[in-house]
């Protein structure tokens, strides 16, 4: 009776680490992006940024600067946000571009394009929930099959969309227009448009790469994932 009872408050304990664990990946994001709370912001490595417009720079800036924001059903801010709220919000101060309010509407609103085509700052929709025709959720598109979103679980985190969950409920692809479009393709024997100019961004004291993110957060996932598979372990030997 008294290993049983020790094994309870045990499970109790790791479970108490794994709501501990993931209310620290979801604090509030400070004002340059990252956990907040001292946290490094995250930045684009140069490489990436240079082979981005100036507007899909824009738009990637402002979404990592979401990062670690906890998951709100119907929130717009940083400090709670859905899926969609978040889109709209970092369409909204990147570009001055005002999205519809739900990922179904977002999706209506784009050009749809093709997953192959998927370039930065274009949005991806999936189908989560049992009807697979109908969009559930949005997330951006940042580059090298990487997506900014706001998980109901995690809160704002970068996924890609190789992983079998994403590719399992993908529906569609679009793109929003804007003005810098017209700079894409030169028109018949027009000059072809100067490029966009990059927009500089160098790591300061508490700011780290993407890359160097995402290899944290990679870490995080494992961390997780080992906490999840001890606790599953207990609690399935009191049912045995």
């Amino acid at each position: 009776m008294c290993r049983r009872l020790s094994a309870i408050i045990y499970a109790m304990m790791l479970s108490l680490m794994l709501v501990l664990s993931g209310c620290h990946s979801s604090r509030r994001a400070s004002g340059k992006g990252g956990g907040g709370n001292g946290s490094p912001a995250v930045v684009l490595p140069k490489d990436m940024a240079a082979d981005m417009r100036a507007d899909q720079q824009l738009l990637v800036e402002e979404a990592l600067k979401w990062l670690g924001t906890p998951y709100r059903y119907g929130g717009t801010s940083r400090s709670g946000t859905d899926c969609s709220g978040m889109t709209m919000q970092v369409y909204g101060a990147a570009l001055g571009i005002k999205l519809p309010r739900s990922s179904r509407e977002q999706q209506k609103f784009c050009k749809s394009i093709k997953k192959s085509s998927l370039d930065a700052g274009d949005l991806i929709f999936f189908s989560t929930g049992r009807d697979k025709t109908r969009v559930s959720h949005v997330g951006m598109y940042i580059g090298d099959s990487k997506f900014i979103h706001a998980s109901g679980s995690r809160g704002v985190i970068v996924s890609d969309i190789n992983e079998r969950y994403y590719v399992k409920n993908y529906h569609s692809s679009g793109h929003v227009a804007r003005a810098m479009d017209r700079n894409k393709k030169p028109q018949g024997g027009k000059k072809k448009p100067e490029a966009e100019p990059v927009i500089e961004s160098t790591p300061g004291k508490y700011e780290i790469t993407l890359d160097r993110f995402l290899e944290l957060n990679e870490r995080q996932n494992q961390i997780d994932e080992a906490i999840e598979a001890k606790v599953d372990s207990i609690y399935s030997s009191f049912l045995d």
